[in-house]
Protein backbone atom coordinates (compact mmCIF):
# COMPACT_ATOMS: atom_id res chain seq x y z
CA UNK A 1 0.00 0.00 0.00
CA UNK A 2 2.54 2.30 1.15
CA UNK A 3 4.10 1.89 -2.26
CA UNK A 4 1.03 2.99 -4.33
CA UNK A 5 1.54 5.84 -2.68
CA UNK A 6 4.66 6.91 -3.29
CA UNK A 7 4.85 6.07 -6.57
CA UNK A 8 1.61 6.83 -8.69
CA UNK A 9 -0.56 9.45 -9.20
CA UNK A 10 -3.72 8.28 -9.43
CA UNK A 11 -5.39 5.14 -7.99
CA UNK A 12 -5.13 2.65 -10.82
CA UNK A 13 -4.16 -0.61 -10.10
CA UNK A 14 -2.05 -0.96 -13.16
CA UNK A 15 0.00 1.67 -12.45
CA UNK A 16 3.61 -0.18 -12.43
CA UNK A 17 6.72 1.01 -10.18
CA UNK A 18 9.03 3.50 -12.12
CA UNK A 19 12.25 1.87 -12.60
CA UNK A 20 14.67 5.18 -11.80
CA UNK A 21 12.76 7.22 -8.81
CA UNK A 22 12.78 11.07 -9.94
CA UNK A 23 13.95 13.13 -6.84
CA UNK A 24 10.04 14.34 -6.90
CA UNK A 25 9.29 10.70 -5.57
CA UNK A 26 12.02 9.58 -3.36
CA UNK A 27 11.05 13.31 -1.31
CA UNK A 28 7.55 11.85 -1.24
CA UNK A 29 9.05 8.72 -0.03
CA UNK A 30 11.10 10.64 2.38
CA UNK A 31 8.53 12.47 3.67
CA UNK A 32 6.36 8.73 4.30
CA UNK A 33 9.15 7.45 6.12
CA UNK A 34 8.95 10.89 8.45
CA UNK A 35 6.22 10.73 9.73
CA UNK A 36 4.63 9.92 13.08
CA UNK A 37 3.32 6.41 13.58
CA UNK A 38 0.19 7.90 14.05
CA UNK A 39 -0.54 9.47 10.60
CA UNK A 40 0.81 6.14 9.21
CA UNK A 41 -1.51 4.19 10.96
CA UNK A 42 -4.12 6.82 9.66
CA UNK A 43 -3.08 6.33 6.09
CA UNK A 44 -3.56 2.37 6.98
CA UNK A 45 -7.29 2.88 8.40
CA UNK A 46 -8.12 5.57 5.60
CA UNK A 47 -6.91 3.17 2.62
CA UNK A 48 -8.92 0.22 4.21
CA UNK A 49 -11.94 2.00 4.71
CA UNK A 50 -12.32 3.82 1.45
CA UNK A 51 -11.06 0.67 -0.26
CA UNK A 52 -13.14 -0.16 -4.19
CA UNK A 53 -16.54 -1.84 -2.81
CA UNK A 54 -18.99 -3.14 -6.24
CA UNK A 55 -21.54 -4.01 -4.23
CA UNK A 56 -22.68 -5.97 -7.56
CA UNK A 57 -19.82 -8.52 -7.50
CA UNK A 58 -19.66 -10.99 -5.03
CA UNK A 59 -18.03 -10.31 -1.25
CA UNK A 60 -13.75 -11.55 -2.05
CA UNK A 61 -13.50 -10.22 -5.13
CA UNK A 62 -10.96 -8.35 -6.17
CA UNK A 63 -13.24 -4.96 -6.55
CA UNK A 64 -15.00 -6.39 -2.97
CA UNK A 65 -13.09 -7.48 -1.51
CA UNK A 66 -15.04 -7.93 1.97
CA UNK A 67 -18.05 -6.20 4.09
CA UNK A 68 -15.96 -5.89 7.35
CA UNK A 69 -16.11 -2.43 8.44
CA UNK A 70 -13.10 -0.09 8.70
CA UNK A 71 -12.80 3.10 11.53
CA UNK A 72 -16.51 4.95 11.92
CA UNK A 73 -16.52 7.95 9.90
CA UNK A 74 -16.70 10.64 12.28
CA UNK A 75 -13.26 9.26 13.92
CA UNK A 76 -11.87 8.87 9.84
CA UNK A 77 -13.00 12.48 9.17
CA UNK A 78 -10.16 13.38 12.24
CA UNK A 79 -7.53 12.21 10.22
CA UNK A 80 -8.15 11.45 7.07
CA UNK A 81 -5.91 14.12 5.34
CA UNK A 82 -4.67 15.67 2.53
CA UNK A 83 -1.00 14.43 2.53
CA UNK A 84 -1.08 12.66 -1.09
CA UNK A 85 -4.65 12.98 -1.27
CA UNK A 86 -3.34 14.49 -4.85
CA UNK A 87 -3.36 11.07 -5.56
CA UNK A 88 -6.78 10.46 -4.91
CA UNK A 89 -5.77 7.19 -3.16
CA UNK A 90 -7.49 7.09 -0.26
CA UNK A 91 -10.15 9.75 -0.63
CA UNK A 92 -14.40 8.76 -1.00
CA UNK A 93 -15.95 8.44 -4.22
CA UNK A 94 -19.35 8.91 -3.12
CA UNK A 95 -20.25 10.77 -0.34
CA UNK A 96 -23.59 8.84 0.64
CA UNK A 97 -22.11 6.08 0.56
CA UNK A 98 -18.98 6.57 3.73
CA UNK A 99 -17.55 3.07 2.92
CA UNK A 100 -16.73 3.30 -0.79
CA UNK A 101 -13.79 4.58 -1.96
CA UNK A 102 -10.93 3.74 -4.47
CA UNK A 103 -7.92 2.45 -2.53
CA UNK A 104 -6.35 -0.93 -3.93
CA UNK A 105 -3.99 -2.80 -2.51
CA UNK A 106 -1.74 -5.80 -3.67
CA UNK A 107 -2.46 -9.70 -4.02
CA UNK A 108 -1.32 -11.76 -1.20
CA UNK A 109 1.02 -13.11 -3.02
CA UNK A 110 2.94 -9.73 -3.37
CA UNK A 111 3.78 -10.13 0.29
CA UNK A 112 4.57 -13.82 -0.27
CA UNK A 113 7.19 -13.42 -3.10
CA UNK A 114 8.53 -10.38 -1.59
CA UNK A 115 9.08 -11.76 2.11
CA UNK A 116 10.41 -14.80 -0.03
CA UNK A 117 13.11 -12.98 -0.39
CA UNK A 118 14.36 -13.01 3.86
CA UNK A 119 13.65 -9.11 3.84
CA UNK A 120 11.27 -9.09 6.76
CA UNK A 121 13.80 -11.52 8.82
CA UNK A 122 16.84 -8.94 7.56
CA UNK A 123 15.21 -5.68 8.77
CA UNK A 124 14.05 -7.64 12.18
CA UNK A 125 17.97 -8.04 13.19
CA UNK A 126 18.32 -4.45 12.10
CA UNK A 127 15.47 -3.21 14.01
CA UNK A 128 16.26 -5.46 17.21
CA UNK A 129 19.94 -4.25 17.62
CA UNK A 130 18.83 -0.92 17.20
CA UNK A 131 16.21 -1.47 20.10
CA UNK A 132 18.89 -3.41 22.15
CA UNK A 133 21.60 -0.47 21.78
CA UNK A 134 23.68 -2.56 19.55
CA UNK A 135 24.05 0.27 16.77
CA UNK A 136 27.22 1.67 15.60
CA UNK A 137 25.90 4.42 13.15
CA UNK A 138 25.18 7.80 13.02
CA UNK A 139 21.54 8.45 14.22
CA UNK A 140 20.58 11.52 12.20
CA UNK A 141 16.44 12.42 12.62
CA UNK A 142 16.05 10.63 9.74
CA UNK A 143 17.26 7.70 10.69
CA UNK A 144 16.00 7.99 14.03
CA UNK A 145 12.49 8.15 12.48
CA UNK A 146 12.35 5.13 10.41
CA UNK A 147 13.53 2.61 13.23
CA UNK A 148 10.80 4.10 15.17
CA UNK A 149 8.14 4.02 12.70
CA UNK A 150 9.54 0.36 11.41
CA UNK A 151 9.19 -1.12 14.85
CA UNK A 152 6.14 0.78 15.97
CA UNK A 153 4.16 -0.32 12.95
CA UNK A 154 5.59 -3.76 12.27
CA UNK A 155 7.31 -5.28 15.15
CA UNK A 156 4.96 -4.28 18.15
CA UNK A 157 1.38 -5.15 18.30
CA UNK A 158 -1.09 -3.19 16.51
CA UNK A 159 -3.47 -0.64 18.80
CA UNK A 160 -6.38 -3.14 20.53
CA UNK A 161 -9.04 -1.27 18.09
CA UNK A 162 -7.21 -0.99 15.33
CA UNK A 163 -8.37 -2.78 12.46
CA UNK A 164 -5.01 -4.69 11.58
CA UNK A 165 -4.76 -6.13 15.34
CA UNK A 166 -3.60 -9.61 14.01
CA UNK A 167 -2.44 -10.35 17.88
CA UNK A 168 -4.81 -12.16 20.23
CA UNK A 169 -4.68 -14.86 22.62
CA UNK A 170 -6.04 -17.45 20.12
CA UNK A 171 -3.10 -15.68 17.72
CA UNK A 172 -0.14 -14.71 19.74
CA UNK A 173 2.79 -14.59 17.03
CA UNK A 174 1.93 -12.48 14.22
CA UNK A 175 4.89 -14.37 11.93
CA UNK A 176 3.26 -18.21 12.32
CA UNK A 177 -0.35 -16.11 11.30
CA UNK A 178 1.01 -14.78 8.48
CA UNK A 179 2.72 -18.16 7.83
CA UNK A 180 -0.54 -19.97 7.99
CA UNK A 181 -2.01 -17.55 5.62
CA UNK A 182 0.27 -18.09 3.14
CA UNK A 183 0.08 -21.76 3.49
CA UNK A 184 -3.80 -21.47 3.68
CA UNK A 185 -3.95 -19.28 0.19
CA UNK A 186 -0.92 -21.13 -1.58
CA UNK A 187 -0.30 -24.67 -0.60
CA UNK A 188 3.41 -23.80 0.75
CA UNK A 189 5.46 -21.89 3.42
CA UNK A 190 8.35 -19.55 2.84
CA UNK A 191 11.37 -21.00 1.93
CA UNK A 192 13.07 -22.16 4.85
CA UNK A 193 10.01 -22.11 7.04
CA UNK A 194 8.96 -25.72 6.38
CA UNK A 195 9.25 -26.89 9.89
CA UNK A 196 7.97 -23.87 11.69
CA UNK A 197 4.97 -25.08 13.80
CA UNK A 198 2.15 -22.65 12.08
CA UNK A 199 -0.98 -24.05 11.38
CA UNK A 200 -2.19 -25.75 8.38
CA UNK A 201 -5.67 -25.21 7.45
CA UNK A 202 -7.57 -28.13 5.93
CA UNK A 203 -8.88 -26.00 3.51
CA UNK A 204 -5.75 -24.71 2.44
CA UNK A 205 -5.14 -24.27 -1.30
CA UNK A 206 -3.09 -27.28 -1.78
CA UNK A 207 -3.42 -26.83 -5.96
CA UNK A 208 -2.65 -23.57 -6.98
CA UNK A 209 1.32 -24.70 -7.96
CA UNK A 210 -0.32 -27.39 -10.30
CA UNK A 211 -3.06 -24.81 -12.07
CA UNK A 212 -0.32 -21.63 -11.77
CA UNK A 213 2.12 -23.78 -13.52
CA UNK A 214 -0.44 -25.56 -15.77
CA UNK A 215 -1.79 -21.70 -16.78
CA UNK A 216 1.87 -20.17 -17.33
CA UNK A 217 2.78 -23.07 -19.61
CA UNK A 218 0.30 -22.92 -21.80
CA UNK A 219 0.25 -18.99 -22.21
CA UNK A 220 3.93 -19.79 -23.11
CA UNK A 221 2.75 -21.78 -26.15
CA UNK A 222 0.73 -18.99 -26.89
CA UNK A 223 3.77 -16.59 -26.92
CA UNK A 224 5.38 -19.17 -28.72
CA UNK A 225 3.01 -19.68 -31.66
CA UNK A 226 0.76 -16.47 -31.86
CA UNK A 227 2.54 -15.43 -34.50
CA UNK A 228 2.00 -18.48 -36.67
CA UNK A 229 -0.36 -17.99 -39.67
CA UNK A 230 0.70 -21.71 -41.54
CA UNK A 231 1.11 -25.20 -39.79
CA UNK A 232 0.58 -26.23 -36.73
CA UNK A 233 -0.51 -23.32 -34.03
CA UNK A 234 -0.94 -25.45 -30.42
CA UNK A 235 -2.49 -22.51 -28.92
CA UNK A 236 -5.53 -24.35 -25.87
CA UNK A 237 -7.49 -20.62 -24.93
CA UNK A 238 -9.92 -23.72 -23.25
CA UNK A 239 -6.98 -24.92 -21.31
CA UNK A 240 -5.69 -21.67 -19.74
CA UNK A 241 -9.38 -20.17 -19.43
CA UNK A 242 -10.00 -23.55 -17.15
CA UNK A 243 -6.59 -22.81 -15.00
CA UNK A 244 -7.11 -19.77 -14.00
CA UNK A 245 -11.03 -20.51 -13.37
CA UNK A 246 -9.49 -23.03 -11.13
CA UNK A 247 -7.35 -20.32 -9.56
CA UNK A 248 -10.31 -17.84 -9.52
CA UNK A 249 -12.67 -20.72 -7.87
CA UNK A 250 -10.16 -22.04 -5.01
CA UNK A 251 -8.55 -18.10 -4.07
CA UNK A 252 -12.39 -16.97 -3.61
CA UNK A 253 -13.09 -20.04 -1.64
CA UNK A 254 -9.90 -19.68 0.61
CA UNK A 255 -11.42 -15.57 1.04
CA UNK A 256 -14.67 -17.08 1.79
CA UNK A 257 -16.35 -13.68 1.84
CA UNK A 258 -13.72 -11.65 3.14
CA UNK A 259 -12.53 -13.19 5.86
CA UNK A 260 -8.63 -13.06 5.34
CA UNK A 261 -8.48 -9.56 3.59
CA UNK A 262 -7.75 -7.33 6.59
CA UNK A 263 -4.97 -9.83 7.16
CA UNK A 264 -3.87 -9.69 3.48
CA UNK A 265 -4.13 -5.68 3.71
CA UNK A 266 -1.70 -5.46 6.55
CA UNK A 267 1.07 -8.00 5.33
CA UNK A 268 0.90 -6.43 1.83
CA UNK A 269 1.21 -3.28 3.59
CA UNK A 270 4.40 -4.80 5.70
CA UNK A 271 6.44 -5.90 2.75
CA UNK A 272 5.90 -2.69 0.73
CA UNK A 273 7.36 -0.97 3.50
CA UNK A 274 10.35 -2.88 3.69
CA UNK A 275 10.39 -3.10 -0.17
CA UNK A 276 10.32 0.74 -0.47
CA UNK A 277 12.85 1.60 1.81
CA UNK A 278 15.11 -0.69 -0.29
CA UNK A 279 13.67 0.94 -3.86
CA UNK A 280 15.83 3.39 -3.50
CA UNK A 281 18.74 5.63 -1.37
CA UNK A 282 16.40 5.92 1.67
CA UNK A 283 17.51 6.79 5.11
CA UNK A 284 18.09 3.23 6.15
CA UNK A 285 20.20 2.32 3.41
CA UNK A 286 22.87 5.59 3.31
CA UNK A 287 22.87 5.40 7.39
CA UNK A 288 24.85 2.12 6.59
CA UNK A 289 27.25 3.58 3.47
CA UNK A 290 25.06 1.84 1.33
CA UNK A 291 25.89 2.21 -2.67
CA UNK A 292 24.43 -0.79 -4.47
CA UNK A 293 22.25 0.19 -7.16
CA UNK A 294 19.02 -2.93 -6.90
CA UNK A 295 16.69 -3.47 -4.08
CA UNK A 296 17.97 -6.88 -4.12
CA UNK A 297 21.88 -5.68 -4.33
CA UNK A 298 21.03 -2.87 -0.90
CA UNK A 299 19.21 -6.45 0.67
CA UNK A 300 22.66 -8.40 0.38
CA UNK A 301 24.30 -5.53 1.72
CA UNK A 302 21.98 -5.24 5.06
CA UNK A 303 22.48 -9.51 5.38
CA UNK A 304 26.12 -8.71 5.17
CA UNK A 305 26.00 -6.59 8.08
CA UNK A 306 23.73 -7.88 10.59
CA UNK A 307 24.29 -11.13 9.97
CA UNK A 308 21.38 -12.99 8.55
CA UNK A 309 21.04 -14.76 5.34
CA UNK A 310 18.71 -13.14 2.36
CA UNK A 311 18.24 -15.51 -0.41
CA UNK A 312 20.48 -15.58 -3.56
CA UNK A 313 17.65 -15.39 -6.08
CA UNK A 314 16.53 -11.96 -4.98
CA UNK A 315 16.80 -10.31 -7.78
CA UNK A 316 14.30 -12.53 -9.81
CA UNK A 317 11.89 -12.09 -6.69
CA UNK A 318 11.74 -8.78 -6.86
CA UNK A 319 11.20 -8.61 -10.42
CA UNK A 320 8.37 -10.69 -9.99
CA UNK A 321 6.62 -9.61 -7.18
CA UNK A 322 4.92 -6.47 -9.03
CA UNK A 323 3.83 -8.80 -11.80
CA UNK A 324 2.38 -11.73 -9.65
CA UNK A 325 0.08 -9.77 -7.89
CA UNK A 326 -1.20 -8.03 -11.00
CA UNK A 327 -1.40 -11.45 -13.03
CA UNK A 328 -3.58 -12.69 -9.82
CA UNK A 329 -5.35 -10.15 -9.24
CA UNK A 330 -6.90 -10.39 -12.70
CA UNK A 331 -7.38 -14.05 -12.75
CA UNK A 332 -9.32 -13.64 -9.51
CA UNK A 333 -11.93 -11.03 -11.39
CA UNK A 334 -12.66 -13.69 -13.92
CA UNK A 335 -11.52 -11.71 -16.95
CA UNK A 336 -9.63 -15.15 -18.18
CA UNK A 337 -12.75 -17.64 -17.53
CA UNK A 338 -13.83 -16.06 -20.65
CA UNK A 339 -12.14 -17.29 -23.66
CA UNK A 340 -12.47 -14.61 -25.72
CA UNK A 341 -10.45 -12.73 -22.97
CA UNK A 342 -7.05 -15.55 -23.09
CA UNK A 343 -5.34 -14.26 -25.81
CA UNK A 344 -4.39 -11.11 -24.02
CA UNK A 345 -2.11 -13.27 -22.12
CA UNK A 346 0.04 -14.05 -25.24
CA UNK A 347 -0.87 -11.57 -28.33
CA UNK A 348 2.26 -9.84 -29.23
CA UNK A 349 1.01 -6.40 -28.77
CA UNK A 350 -0.98 -7.06 -25.39
CA UNK A 351 1.06 -4.89 -22.43
CA UNK A 352 -0.02 -8.24 -20.35
CA UNK A 353 2.10 -10.75 -22.60
CA UNK A 354 4.57 -8.60 -21.80
CA UNK A 355 4.38 -9.29 -18.32
CA UNK A 356 3.47 -12.68 -18.43
CA UNK A 357 6.86 -13.16 -19.98
CA UNK A 358 9.02 -11.89 -17.19
CA UNK A 359 6.68 -13.66 -15.01
CA UNK A 360 7.40 -17.13 -16.82
CA UNK A 361 11.55 -15.91 -17.15
CA UNK A 362 11.42 -15.24 -13.22
CA UNK A 363 9.55 -17.50 -12.16
CA UNK A 364 11.44 -20.44 -13.92
CA UNK A 365 14.27 -19.17 -11.68
CA UNK A 366 12.77 -19.04 -8.35
CA UNK A 367 11.11 -22.03 -8.55
CA UNK A 368 13.59 -24.22 -10.52
CA UNK A 369 10.99 -25.81 -12.78
CA UNK A 370 11.60 -24.49 -16.36
CA UNK A 371 7.94 -23.02 -17.54
CA UNK A 372 9.06 -22.52 -21.45
CA UNK A 373 10.16 -26.97 -21.31
CA UNK A 374 6.40 -28.63 -21.96
CA UNK A 375 7.85 -32.26 -20.08
CA UNK A 376 6.08 -34.08 -17.87
CA UNK A 377 6.66 -32.92 -14.31
CA UNK A 378 5.24 -34.08 -10.71
CA UNK A 379 2.84 -30.97 -9.60
CA UNK A 380 3.84 -31.11 -5.54
CA UNK A 381 3.01 -28.30 -3.23
CA UNK A 382 6.42 -27.21 -2.18
CA UNK A 383 8.13 -23.61 -1.50
CA UNK A 384 10.25 -21.55 -3.65
CA UNK A 385 13.82 -22.77 -3.90
CA UNK A 386 16.56 -21.18 -1.99
CA UNK A 387 19.54 -19.52 -3.52
CA UNK A 388 23.00 -20.30 -3.61
CA UNK A 389 24.96 -19.79 -0.41
CA UNK A 390 27.32 -16.78 -0.11
CA UNK A 391 29.58 -16.97 2.97
CA UNK A 392 29.84 -12.59 4.46
CA UNK A 393 32.84 -11.07 5.73
CA UNK A 394 31.56 -11.61 9.03
CA UNK A 395 31.59 -15.88 8.60
CA UNK A 396 27.94 -15.74 8.57
CA UNK A 397 25.78 -16.84 5.51
CA UNK A 398 25.08 -13.74 3.51
CA UNK A 399 22.56 -15.92 1.67
CA UNK A 400 20.55 -18.91 2.24
CA UNK A 401 22.19 -22.22 0.83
Amino acid sequence: MFRRIVYTNASSFTNTLISDPSKATTDRADALFNLHPAELHALLESAWSFRVRNNNLPSGHPENKTGLRGLPDSIIALFDNSWFNASKFVTQNDSTDPCTGHSLWDHLIYAYVIESTQIYKVFRKLVENYAKGDFEINLTPEVLQWLHNTETLWFADPPVLSSFNMVSHLRTDMYLTRSGLYYRFFGFPLPGDEQLPYYKAKSSHLNYRRSFERFAEEVWIGIENEANITGRRPIDDAAIAFSAYEMQKNFLSQRNNGDITKQEFFFVSMMAWFHLSLEYNSPIVKAFGINEQSPAQRLFALANIVGVPANGLSENLFRLADNMSLLLTLVESGIFNDEANVPQLYANTSPISAIMKQIIFNYSHVSGNNLKARAVKTYESMPLQKGNGIVADNGHAALLS
